[in-house]
C-alpha cells in the first residue's frame, strides 16, 4: 500500500472520531438545554423544563392534536378535508429550532404524494403539476405551524396564476336598439370593475359616481337585472335586491332587480371567494352583453324560473254626473299580477345535487278603473248624512263605485277612494261618496 493511501486512511478514521464525540458532545448539550419562561411550541407550554422533559410533553400534546386534526382544502365553493394520515409532526426539529423565552412554530411535514392523490380525487378536472402540489404543501405547513385547529386552507393562496385560468363564470345579454349617452357611461364604468376576496359590490355607488351621468331609475333597474342575471350563475351572496311595484314591460319577472335613487333601492353583492373577479359589459349590434370573469366554480349554477302565475285585475266602476250617458272615462288602466319563482340547480358534470330556492316574486294587479255616466234613477240612500243630502242638492252630483271581476284570492283593491267595503262575511256593502270636488273620480 502507498504511503499517500495509508495517510488517507488515517486522516478519515480521525475525522470521523471527530465528528462522532461531537455529535454525542451536541446531543449531550441539547438534552441539557432548559426553556425559560414564556417558551411555547404553537400552543403548547414548554416553559422550565429542560429538553428531554420538553420533548415528552411536547410529543404528548402533538399526538392529541393528531387526533383531533381538522384541516379543510378550500377551492370556491368546495371543501374537503385533507387527511391526518398526509401529516407528520417532527418534535425534534421543532425542539431543534425552538429559541427559549418565545412563540415558537410547529413543524410539519405534508406528504406530497398523498396530497397529489387527494387533490386529483376532489379536483379532478384541474391539473395539478408537481410544483403546484408542492406549493400547496408547504402552505399547508405554514397554516398547520400555529397548532390551532381547524384549519381552513384556501389552496388558491398557494398556486401560480397560470395553474387554473380564468374564464366566464356568469353571463347576460339584453337585446337594445338604442342608449342614452348616460347609460353608455354607466357601461363604461361598470366594465373592468374588480370585485375581489370577500368584497361587497354596491352597483348605486358605482352608477351616482361623478363618471356618471344622471340616470333614470328605469335605466338602472334594466342595467342592474342584467347584472343579476348573471351573478345567479355564480356563488356570490345577494345581500340587497328589490323589485317594482308592477310588472316591468321589459324585464322577465323573477329576475328583476330594481333600483330606486329616491327610496335608496339599492343592488349589493358579496364575492364569498379568496379570488379575484372582474365584470365586464359593453354595448354593440344592439344588446348589452355582460359576463364575469374568474377562476371556474365547482359547481354549475343554473337558475331557472320553475312557475309562473298571473291574476286578472279587477275592474273598478266608478260613476258620476259629469260623465255623459254612453260615454265610458276610463281612468286607470288594468295590468296583470304575476307571480314568479326562481330555483337554483347545483350541478357537477351535468348530475344535479342540489336545487336551492332564490326568489318568489309577487306583482300586485293593478285595477281598472272605469268612470260610468250617473243614470237618472239613481238616488242617495236613506242611511246618508244630512250634509251629503245637501251637498247633492248643491251639486246635483254624486258618485258610487262598484267592483266587477274579484282579483284571486287574497289580494285587495289599493284604491282608496273605493266606497265598497266587505263586511264580516265577505259580501260587498255599498257606500254613497259624493264628488264635492266638481271632477269625475280619477282625475
Amino acid at each position: 500500500m502507498r504511503k499517500s493511501n495509508i495517510i488517507l486512511i488515517i486522516f478519515t478514521i480521525v475525522l470521523s472520531s471527530a465528528f462522532a464525540k461531537n455529535t454525542f458532545a451536541g446531543e449531550g448539550l441539547f438534552n441539557n438545554k432548559r426553556f425559560t419562561d414564556h417558551t411555547y411550541v404553537g400552543p403548547f407550554n414548554i416553559s422550565n423544563n429542560k429538553a428531554k422533559q420538553a420533548k415528552s410533553k411536547l410529543a404528548s400534546d402533538l399526538s392529541e392534536l393528531q387526533t383531533n386534526l381538522e384541516v379543510n382544502l378550500i377551492y370556491q365553493d368546495i371543501q374537503f378535508s385533507l387527511t391526518p394520515e398526509t401529516i407528520k409532526f417532527d418534535i425534534d426539529m421543532t425542539l431543534a429550532n425552538a429559541n427559549s423565552g418565545e412563540d415558537n412554530p410547529i413543524i410539519a411535514n405534508v406528504s406530497r404524494e398523498g396530497l397529489a392523490t387527494i387533490l386529483n380525487q376532489e379536483l379532478s378536472w384541474i391539473q395539478f403539476p408537481e410544483d403546484a402540489v408542492d406549493s400547496v404543501a408547504a402552505g399547508i405547513e405554514k397554516e398547520l405551524q400555529s397548532g390551532i385547529m381547524p384549519r381552513n386552507v384556501h389552496i388558491t393562496d398557494y398556486l401560480g396564476t397560470n395553474v387554473i385560468p380564468d374564464e366566464v363564470v356568469g353571463s347576460s345579454e339584453y337585446s337594445i336598439d338604442g342608449i342614452s349617452p348616460a347609460l353608455s357611461k354607466a357601461i363604461h364604468a361598470l366594465n373592468q370593475t374588480v370585485i375581489g376576496p370577500f368584497e361587497t359590490f354596491s352597483l348605486m355607488e358605482l352608477l351616482t359616481g361623478p363618471e356618471v351621468g344622471p340616470l333614470s331609475d328605469e335605466e338602472m333597474t334594466l342595467l342592474s337585472s342584467i347584472l343579476y342575471s348573471a351573478i345567479l350563475q355564480t356563488n356570490f351572496h345577494i345581500d340587497e335586491r328589490n323589485i317594482s311595484s308592477v310588472v316591468s314591460p321589459n324585464i322577465q319577472p323573477g329576475f328583476e332587480a330594481a333600483m330606486n335613487q329616491t327610496l335608496g333601492l339599492d343592488f349589493k353583492f358579496t364575492n364569498p371567494n379568496k379570488t379575484v373577479f372582474t365584470i365586464r359589459a359593453a354595448w354593440s349590434s344592439g344588446a348589452i352583453s355582460l359576463v364575469i370573469e374568474g377562476k371556474p366554480f365547482y359547481y354549475t349554477y343554473e337558475p331557472a324560473i320553475t312557475n309562473i302565475e298571473t291574476y286578472e285585475p279587477r275592474i273598478i266602476r266608478q260613476y258620476s254626473a259629469f260623465v255623459h250617458e254612453g260615454q265610458v272615462f276610463v281612468s286607470q288602466e288594468g295590468k296583470h299580477g304575476v307571480e314568479a319563482i326562481v330555483k337554483r340547480t347545483l350541478s357537477v358534470d351535468g348530475q344535479v345535487v342540489e336545487t336551492e330556492n332564490v326568489s318568489e316574486d309577487f306583482y300586485a294587479p293593478v285595477h281598472r278603473i272605469e268612470i260610468h255616466p250617473l243614470s237618472k234613477s239613481d238616488s242617495v240612500p236613506n242611511n246618508s248624512t244630512t250634509e251629503e243630502s245637501d251637498t247633492t242638492q248643491n251639486f246635483g252630483t254624486h258618485t258610487e263605485t262598484e267592483i266587477e271581476t274579484p282579483g284571486p284570492e287574497g289580494v285587495e283593491s289599493d284604491n282608496s277612494g273605493s266606497n265598497e267595503v266587505s263586511d264580516k262575511n265577505g259580501e260587498l256593502e255599498e257606500e254613497v261618496i259624493y264628488d264635492k270636488s266638481g271632477l269625475p273620480i280619477g282625475k
